[in-house]
């Protein structure tokens, strides 16, 4: 927890700012009276842009707009719920006060301007929150930001993550942070580690000193070996964040779980290892520093503020995102739309009564975004790229005229499309891929089960270079494909 001070501070001024707020569900409220913003301006939290959105930063959404309701069954998360609510409630109807972005771990400060927020996809569907995306494409429920006097953000250009008021800015001192160390990783000193391990009775097994703020403060993080405590259904391990402040050091314990045979464990894929929060900004403040944090973990980001209060460190969570790495591209409707009409006007005559009901991404080529529409059986439909963000017919598929995914052969990957070309005709497409873009098309006729004519590029060539090109395709392999359907009815 906070400073109990600011913590009362800082939840009556969201609870009056939700209750003056209560009902919207859509951009922010004008302000209040003045002297109603003054005061609880003062009080208003910075906040964490993580996201980008169209060349915006933009604060992601943990919450729904909607305010939680009490439900018996889930009693003992309700305050919890409720107060998270609360706090993007203060983000949501006094966005346009945040007007300065805090540099990463300097002292410089932006100009930054409120823009609005998005609560729904291009699909019109409300989107889930308490996401990020590891993929620019995927939208969040958010606040959009844009720089001050600056041209669009790209995908992985976050100059900042933290942006506050001018009222916070007014008692609350930026305070630099720099590396504990330009070379490897320093343990934290021998008196800290000889004090933690009496204090908690248990023998440290590593240590990181992280960072220096203010030419004062030491920020780091140690952990116990062995088991700390054991409850009936699980065992657990202990780390320490830590704070040091000349001979005064602060500690916030942070339990994660035991395995006899694994060891500890405090998230998914960690290693057994307890790593440092990223402080992204220090302040100065009245009730003593503000540390305000990403903890970053394979699976999740943690964001909020570590304080000091009553001679212990706290730490104050926002709250906690589900980090999403390896997740499919969105096909929104409108896409889907636009496939079918470069699909008919590829061959009206022939492609204006065929139904597509179903889309899956072929990953041809991790670099771009391959994209096959077809009907029910698989007999009809066409194969699409997206370059700069325009989708691009790549060829058709006909019953005749079938599908298949040689294995890639260096930076190149393969989409072939073969069948009967009547009598004892054979015909080949194959399209090679690289850099997410089609790069090569060879075409082939086969009479009697030999060449008969080859092009590359539209431009015809010899027999005997079609032969050695076609020879150095690797063989087609199975392809999973994930099939989605065209307007589903749940």
């Amino acid at each position: 927890m906070m400073n109990k001070q600011l913590l009362l501070t800082f939840f009556c001024a969201i609870a009056v700012t939700a209750m003056m707020a209560h009902g919207s569900n859509n951009t922010a409220k004008p302000a209040l009276s003045s002297a109603a913003t003054k005061d609880k301006a003062a009080t208003l939290p910075p906040m964490f842009a993580l996201g980008i959105d169209h060349g915006m930063m933009q604060v992601v959404y943990w919450s729904y707009t909607e305010e939680p309701q009490y439900d018996a069954e889930y009693g003992e998360f309700y305050e919890e719920e409720h107060q998270a609510w609360q706090l993007q409630e203060t983000l949501r109807h006094n966005a346009a006060q945040y007007t300065k972005l805090i540099e990463n771990g300097g002292t410089q400060m932006r100009g930054v301007r409120y823009i609005d927020e998005i609560l729904l996809d291009p699909d019109g569907k409300k989107m889930f929150p308490g996401e990020l995306h590891g993929r620019s494409q995927i939208p969040s429920p958010g606040a959009r930001f844009a720089l001050l006097g600056e041209s669009a953000l790209k995908d992985d250009e976050l100059p900042g993550v933290l942006i506050v008021t001018d009222s916070y800015l007014a008692n609350h001192r930026l305070m630099e942070i720099k590396p504990a160390s330009q070379e490897g990783t320093l343990p934290l000193p021998d008196a800290v580690i000889k004090q933690m391990e009496k204090e908690y009775g248990m023998k440290v097994d590593r240590s990181i000193q992280d960072c220096i703020i203010d030419g004062r403060y030491i920020y780091g993080v140690l952990q116990f070996a062995g088991q700390y405590k054991s409850y009936e259904d699980r065992k657990t391990a202990l780390a320490l964040e830590i704070l040091i402040d000349g001979n005064k050091i602060y500690s916030f314990p942070d339990e994660g779980w035991y395995d006899p045979d694994e060891g500890p464990i405090w998230h998914v894929d960690d290693g057994g290892e307890f790593v440092p929060s990223d402080i992204v900004a220090a302040f100065d403040g009245p009730q003593g520093p503000e540390l305000y944090f990403i903890h970053w973990a394979p699976e999740s980001a943690t964001i909020g503020m570590l304080g000091i209060d009553g001679g212990k460190l706290n730490r104050q969570d926002y709250t906690v995102y589900h980090s999403l790495i390896d997740e499919e591209l969105p096909v929104w409707n409108k896409d889907i739309e636009e496939m079918k009409r470069l699909y008919v006007a590829d061959d009206p005559g022939e492609n204006n009564d065929e139904v597509l009901t179903k889309w899956a991404h072929v990953y041809l080529d991790y670099d771009g975004e391959q994209i096959w529409i077809s009907d029910n059986e698989e007999e009809n439909g066409a194969f699409f790229t997206r370059e700069d963000g325009n989708l691009k017919l790549i060829a058709t598929v006909r019953a005749n005229l079938r599908p298949s995914f040689p294995d890639d052969r260096g930076e190149d990957s393969f989409l072939m499309l073969s069948g009967p070309a009547g009598g004892p005709s054979y015909y080949y497409e194959i399209y090679t891929f690289r850099g997410g873009k089609v790069v090569e098309k060879f075409t082939a006729l086969e009479v009697y089960g030999e060449l008969d004519g080859c092009s590359l590029n539209g431009q015809e060539i010899s027999v005997e270079r079609g032969k050695a090109y076609m020879d150095a395709i690797p063989e087609a392999t199975e392809h999973y494909i994930g099939w989605n359907e065209i307007n589903p009815k749940y």
